[in-house]
């Protein structure tokens, strides 16, 4: 027993595992901020405004992004490489008379392998870009290469755990740090070469470097679950260009006399169901995120996130329309009186990921309302200005 458990995990998904490795230090990142005090007040200067770590949800609510993301990372890959080996039952993926079928279908899943390489380099570059442009703007309030008083400014117009430690920072003859949201000047003067001047402690620095290291993992998982979708996807697109393909002669043909009427790409329509199914969390995610702030505090990240998301959910769908379109004219070729298949069969054919049975469709149909709803806020707030 425990030899076929051990099994199991060694078989697992590597980024499957990944995901959940990140759940679970998340969760211990809750002790760490306990630990430091960053789900407290500040003790030196009470600003009302001021909102701790566990005030913060699309912060301290990271252990379940992570657990919603898991599911995904994982529906976007084994799935797909199944429906592959189904393409090969459903008459879809054909090879020339005295081949293998087990031996094409073991040929598109290495291939999918190795271009897996690709998505998670691609996945790394999106998180470090996204999160570059997210970070930097706001990195220089650490160290000593913005001034005391611009740093207080900043933390003033956005008080919150990540800049506590500006609030434990005693300066004399100063009795509030922020009137309202902006510095007094009283503060400015006093603070010249004050305590608050020096770059953050070690304690704040090591809690937003985990902080922020959380938010750069969210992003590359939610970019690597949206690649893997695409690389099959792409697949499927230039299959016969592939070298495999082109020495075997395995060639990929829409079946227009799927029982199913789905051209008998039903298994591969159903693991595209479950994908959209598991990213609607993360569709809430980008509602999420902006639930700690108003609309004109979101920071550059959120704006970002609140178009990128939702656009690159909606890809894996307009990709696989059109690589399917692309694929009909070949198959009008099977039609009567020139080809065996009867004109009703091909008509009873549906070519896109959603047939008639709207239940079990309704993923895809909850992720387009999710990513429409997101996508016009931001498109709404873009007009307004």
């Amino acid at each position: 027993m425990a030899v076929s458990r051990l099994q199991r995990i060694r078989s697992s998904d590597p980024a499957l595992l990944g995901v959940l490795a990140a759940a679970l230090l998340s969760f211990a990142f809750w002790a760490l901020v306990l630990q430091l005090g960053f789900h407290e007040m500040p003790d030196v200067y009470k600003v009302e405004a001021y909102r701790p770590y566990f005030a913060l949800p699309n912060w301290w609510l990271q252990p379940f992004i992570f657990l919603a993301l898991a599911p995904a990372v994982w529906l976007t890959w084994r799935p797909f490489l199944r429906a592959w080996a189904h393409l090969a039952e459903t008459g879809v993926l054909t090879v020339p008379d005295g081949r293998s079928t087990a031996g094409a279908v073991l040929a598109v899943q290495q291939q999918a392998g190795r271009w897996r390489h690709w998505v998670l380099a691609l996945s790394l570059t999106a998180a470090v870009v996204i999160n570059y442009l997210d970070i930097a703007p706001r990195a220089g309030i650490y160290g000593n290469d913005m001034g005391c008083a611009e740093k207080l400014e900043q933390a003033c117009a956005d008080p919150y755990a990540f800049v506590k430690w500006l609030f434990d920072t005693e300066v004399p003859n100063v009795d509030s740090l922020c009137e309202g949201k902006l510095v007094s000047p009283e503060a400015d003067l006093a603070l010249a070469g004050g305590a608050a001047c020096r770059p953050a402690p070690r304690e704040q620095l090591v809690f937003v470097s985990i902080a922020w290291a959380q938010q750069f993992l969210v992003t590359f998982f939610a970019a690597l679950l949206v690649l893997q979708v695409l690389c099959h996807t792409l697949i499927f697109a230039v299959f016969e260009r592939l070298a495999f393909a082109r020495d075997s002669g395995v060639r990929l043909a829409l079946n227009c006399s799927s029982p199913v009427s789905e051209f008998g790409l039903e298994y591969w329509n159903h693991a595209l169901n479950n994908f959209y199914w598991a990213t609607c969390p993360a569709l809430l995610g980008v509602f999420l995120s902006r639930a700690a702030g108003a609309p004109g505090d979101y920071k550059p990240g959120q704006q970002l996130l609140g178009i990128a998301v939702p656009a690159l959910l909606l890809a894996p769908m307009i990709a696989t329309v059109i690589v399917r379109q692309a694929r009909l004219p070949a198959a009008w070729t099977s039609l009567q009186p020139k080809g065996p298949v009867d004109r009703d069969d091909f008509r009873r054919q549906q070519l896109w990921p959603m047939d008639r049975n709207w239940a079990a469709k309704l993923g895809i149909v909850l992720a387009f309302a999710l990513a429409a709803l997101a996508l016009g806020y931001e498109f709404s707030r873009l007009v307004s200005f």
